[in-house]
């Protein structure tokens, strides 16, 4: 059965749902959601406010070697792709609450050898904590075996009229993509195009790209990004991972209830590198028994 759960600090109000463990709200100051949320089944099929992975984002025809092994995924969108690790990935799943306090809830969901086509028994770890003005959040994995590991949080930002936002990205490269939105193996600057973010502007509705914040993943979260809206609400982003998934939200459902439609929301994603499972230049994904998975992003409200 699902439930939602919610957490509070004197700036933040969260709600947050075991299915996922889905962001389904955040309030600054009593005011309204910041990212974008609906009910409906069809609302629910586009990830949002959801941890997804093990792998986050696409992967080429659902497959990837290792240890001399091909392993097939399940290829979920358009029949040729496996992305945010298919149907039956974490974002579909039950999780089990471990700990709930005022301020902070603990998650957790374990995957079976084989499930959602990769090797190892796995165990994940979510834990949301607010704090002042800011929402921090961890994730961990560990496995028995060698595995992919690349987990994302996948909310959509409205901070206001989201056609009036301002994204600056701390990044000097991106990734081109091919029609399936997969990267190409470039790596290309983000000088004079659409990507460079790195002076606050609007953002190109085509854009649902990667762009390289590092070559590894880090032990300590570094400033990755700022979300600007007119109102005066800034969202400040800091992570430990080596990338940031962008998405317009250009095929977003169109659900009256709540305003949604394409380009209502924004898509921020810290994370690996898209298919770097099949990319030897991008950084690896791969944990083991001695290298387990830690993610920590935090997501930092202010008004100006």
């Amino acid at each position: 059965m699902n439930k939602t759960l919610s957490i509070s600090s004197s700036y933040l109000t969260a709600n947050i749902s075991t299915v996922g463990a889905s962001l389904e709200t955040l309030r600054f100051c009593h005011g309204p959601n910041l990212i974008l949320h609906d009910e409906s089944l069809h609302w629910r099929k586009s990830f949002a406010g959801s941890v997804v992975g093990p792998i986050a984002n696409r992967v080429r025809d659902g497959q990837f070697s290792l240890g001399g092994k091909m392993h097939q995924m399940a290829c979920n969108e358009n029949g040729v792709t496996s992305l945010h690790s298919g149907p039956k990935g974490l974002s579909s799943l039950r999780w089990h609450v471990t700990r709930h306090e005022v301020q902070m809830i603990h998650f957790q969901r374990a995957l079976k050898d084989g499930d959602c086509g990769m090797p190892g028994n796995r165990m994940f770890d979510v834990i949301y904590q607010v704090d002042g003005a800011s929402l921090n959040l961890e994730i961990k994995a560990t496995s028995d075996e060698p595995t992919p590991i690349s987990v994302a949080h996948h909310p959509y930002w409205r901070l206001g009229n989201t056609s009036l936002h301002k994204l600056q990205i701390n990044a000097c490269e991106y990734l081109p993509v091919d029609q399936q939105k997969i990267p190409t193996g470039e790596i290309l600057p983000v000088s004079n195009t659409i990507f460079d973010f790195r002076i606050p502007r609007a953002v190109n509705p085509i854009i649902d790209h990667n762009f390289c914040l590092s070559r590894c993943q880090l032990d300590a979260p570094i400033p990755v990004a700022t979300l600007t809206s007119i109102n005066g609400l800034t969202l400040h982003l800091d992570s430990t991972e080596p990338g940031l998934q962008v998405y317009a939200g250009a095929l977003l459902p169109k659900l009256s209830k709540n305003k949604i439609g394409p380009l209502a929301g924004i898509a921020l994603e810290p994370q690996g590198w898209p298919n770097a499972v099949n990319e030897i230049d991008f950084p690896s994904v791969i944990i083991s028994p001695k290298k387990p998975y830690f993610q920590k992003t935090r997501y930092l409200i202010k008004q100006a």
